[in-house]
């Protein structure tokens, strides 16, 4: 197996420089100073609320009017009436919260040598060492999801330890200490939901405990455990639901944490060309390395893909909360865009590395959330907003199940659900599970569905449209009707809003299929979808992003929202040939226009990330590692966090690691052409390597081994025995006889390999 550690040896200067530790529902950065650790403590049901959030009923004769002036051909009009009408229309949601800080005093000073700090990603296990005045100092930290517990651990190898332990946090009620535990229970900013942070020290020492904080000496070796408990999951009784295990044994404990990570993480890894001398380097001088043009360092690619796998794993365990903008990790008690979960790319990008990096449980918390929270609160909206059946979701929530437009005019977008749909017929296609299928996924696609069935409406040519929408999160321009050019937001069934909806519909109806389930309402989503408008080409070879061929205000805007049919979805393939052109025209638009313009595309995370899952499914290998190279370059901090450039700052925003390291996977597997593609978009740089542990839909496992960009090497291992399967090689591939390990050859034609598998199947290249 092999080890992935991010190294450095700089002290973090900022919050969104730490070790991000985690086990699902509560974790901490690690500030990983000398003289003092700072933890930014995490639980993930700490957010502020207010009382007046839900849908306005005011909304629908608003909303009717505007869609009447897009069905009447006037969209310089509809948006000028949704302006003027709607300004007091929108609620807003408020922020997840910090936990606070826990502030471990252990010198007077940052005077040390050898320092560095590391966090084991297979295990999970923060670490900081160094030397000073002769003894060795060595921490360890974790968040173990089996004990629900956090433990961090500090021990000298010759210097008895003197330290104060201290909480801190705004809107703080209470914090006591006593018998070697500090308590603390403090509220959130608004609606003044209550939570309790406890810390208990286990030591051969002395703990002295004074005005709520806790004083450790005469020991070489002490720890601090930890857990947070909030009044949202445990009521009045939340204080006493603060418990740590019965037995606090640290090795004991950080077994079974190290057992259940690496469990995870051990099932797939990912091996690119190395340089030798940058294996034992820190991240910091890594990426220098890169910046110079002294190395190219695949390595850290492989080591940025396995840590948007780790922070999968941190952030998002069975019976949790979905992740949120930021994952689970927060600094402050207000944060950009409240750090909630936005439906219109960034939590679903969260998601996508979920099934294809063999992590599919992972995936079940954003389930829960979506049939627990939101579908229940998605028909009300429906039914009081829209006068509808079905569910509708907007373009962000909360863990109040928040489904109302928010914000403003963008806050329309209807999408949602209806894209989080597709994430569940996902789930069933690498899984192919019928019993998810039928008592998870089905409710869920069909009220989302429904929902446009009711609210699609006929347009001048006889099709089916929708509006008010957008293409988040972009503008275009239409002539009024003096000439003059109106700059305009809302729009009349968007290129994305065609492909969700058609997508949709889809697969509502596949899954019906695969449950025997007919009836009145299916053919009415069936004959609605062949009424839908086609996506088309427009004046400059691009796929156009409006159902008319405007001009976008913004051509290198950071959303891509018209080719959300290439990725995530996979309607344009190169079965449609035309379309899949005009795709590759449209990103060659977009990055043409940002590296002009010095923003858009080439500002966000995220935007990158999706951008290079684009380009594999496009085949477009060497554009994409390129990406992936200025990505580490410009947008992580010295932790690999991901970087969001706004308001002239640099904000952390977690989906584009998670994004990064999907689009990598894109870049070697891709199974959505009902295939299995190996190696379709490998960079000429990645000459040699392997993977082991992705998976494809229909459900297999699948290892290879390259060299000289061909296949050498290939494991595959199918859920059901039986099942038939065929491989799709790399265009340059030349070896085309394989052996089994009964000497059987394989031979491929036309750079294909159909196959029966009984049972996994082991090649070898002659």
């Amino acid at each position: 197996m092999q080890e992935y550690k991010l190294y450095n040896d700089r002290i973090p200067t900022a919050w969104d420089e730490g070790l991000a530790i985690g086990n699902g529902r509560m974790g901490a950065v690690l500030m990983c100073g000398v003289s003092a650790e700072t933890l930014y403590l995490n639980e993930e049901s700490i957010w502020s609320s207010k009382e007046d959030g839900g849908a306005d009923g005011a909304l629908y004769e608003k909303l009717q009017a505007v869609r009447e002036l897009f069905l009447q051909g006037k969209p310089a009009e509809a948006d000028r009436l949704a302006n003027q009408s709607m300004r007091s229309g929108f609620s807003r949601i408020c922020s997840y919260e910090s936990a606070g800080l826990l502030k471990i005093v252990l010198h007077e000073n940052d005077h040390c040598k050898n320092y560095r700090h590391e966090l084991d990603l297979m295990r999970g296990i923060a670490t900081v060492e160094y030397d000073r005045f002769g003894s060795h100092y060595t921490r360890e930290a974790f968040a173990s999801y089996p004990d629900d517990v956090m433990g961090y651990r500090v021990t000298s190898s010759d210097t008895p330890l003197n330290t104060w332990i201290s909480f801190d946090r705004a809107h703080t009620d209470l914090v006591q200490s006593e018998n070697g535990t500090l308590c603390a229970v403090a509220h959130t900013v608004r609606g003044g939901h209550k939570f309790c942070v406890k810390a208990t020290v286990v030591t051969d020492g002395t703990v002295r405990c004074k005005d709520g904080d806790l004083f450790i000496s005469d020991t070489k070796s002490f720890c601090v455990y930890l857990t947070i408990a909030t009044q949202f999951k445990h009521g009045d009784r939340f204080v006493a639901a603060a418990k740590f295990p019965q037995v606090l044994d640290f090795d004991a404990i950080k077994a079974r944490h190290r057992e259940d990570v690496l469990s995870l993480m051990s099932r797939a890894e990912l091996q690119l060309p190395q340089v030798a001398e940058l294996e034992d380097c820190p991240i910091h001088y890594r990426r220098a390395a890169i910046q110079n043009h002294k190395f190219p360092d695949h390595s850290l690619t492989a080591l940025l893909w396995q840590y948007g796998r780790y922070l999968t794993v941190a952030s998002s365990r069975p019976g949790c909360l979905p992740s949120n903008l930021q994952g689970l990790w927060s600094e402050h008690l207000t944060e950009p865009w409240s750090c909630d979960y936005h439906f219109n790319i960034n939590v679903q990008m969260n998601y996508w590395p979920s099934e294809v990096t063999n992590l599919s449980e992972c995936h079940l918390p954003l389930f829960d959330y979506m049939n627990n929270y939101l579908l229940e609160s998605g028909k009300k909206t429906a039914k009081t907003v829209y006068h509808s059946r079905g569910c509708v979701v907007h373009h962000l929530s909360d863990i109040y199940g928040f489904t109302s437009p928010a914000d403003g005019l963008w806050g329309i977008w209807p999408h949602g659900a209806s894209w989080l749909a597709f994430h569940l017929w996902e789930h069933y296609l690498f899984t192919e599970d019928k019993e998810f299928l039928q008592n998870t996924a089905y409710e869920f696609i069909k009220q989302a569905a429904l929902f446009f069935l009711d609210n699609l409406a006929q347009s001048k040519d006889g099709k089916l449209v929708y509006a008010p929408s957008t293409s988040p999160e972009n503008r275009y321009y239409v002539p009024t009707e003096n000439g003059q050019k109106y700059n305009c937001f809302l729009a009349m069934s968007s290129t994305m809003d065609t492909g969700i909806i058609s997508g949709l519909f889809r697969i509502l109806l596949q899954a019906s299929d695969l449950l025997g389930i007919h009836n009145t309402e299916l053919d009415a989503v069936r004959e609605a979808k062949e009424k839908l408008p086609p996506l088309r080409v427009g004046k400059y070879g691009q796929l156009m992003e409006w159902i008319e061929d405007y001009e976008e205000t913004e051509v290198g805007h950071r959303h891509i929202s018209n080719a959300f049919a290439i990725f995530p979805d996979n309607t344009i393939t190169r079965a449609t040939p035309e379309l899949y052109r005009a795709i590759s025209t449209t990103i060659d638009r977009r990055l043409s226009a940002a590296s002009q313009q010095g923003m858009g595309l080439d500002n966000v995370g995220w935007s990158y990330a999706w951008t290079i899952a684009m380009f594999a499914r496009l085949r477009r290998a060497n554009e994409a590692q390129a990406k992936i190279t200025e990505f580490l370059l410009k947008s992580v901090k010295q932790n690999l966090f991901n970087l969001c450039y706004a308001w002239d700052s640099k904000i952390f925003q977690i989906d584009g690691n998670f994004g990064m390291t999907a689009g990598i996977t894109e870049l070697l597997l891709q199974s959505h052409e009902g295939m299995i593609s190996l190696l379709p978009a490998l960079p000429d740089a990645w000459d040699h390597g392997s993977f082991r542990g992705l998976r494809a839909r229909g459900g297999y496992t699948v290892d290879v081994r390259w060299e000289d960009h061909e296949v050498r090497e290939l494991n595959i291992v199918p859920d059901t025995a039986g099942r038939t399967v065929t491989l799709e090689f790399p265009a340059s591939q030349k070896a085309t006889a394989f052996f089994d390990e009964d000497g059987k050859i394989y031979c491929i034609q036309d750079g294909k390999l159909t196959v029966t598998l009984e049972q996994p199947l082991h090649l070898k290249a002659e």
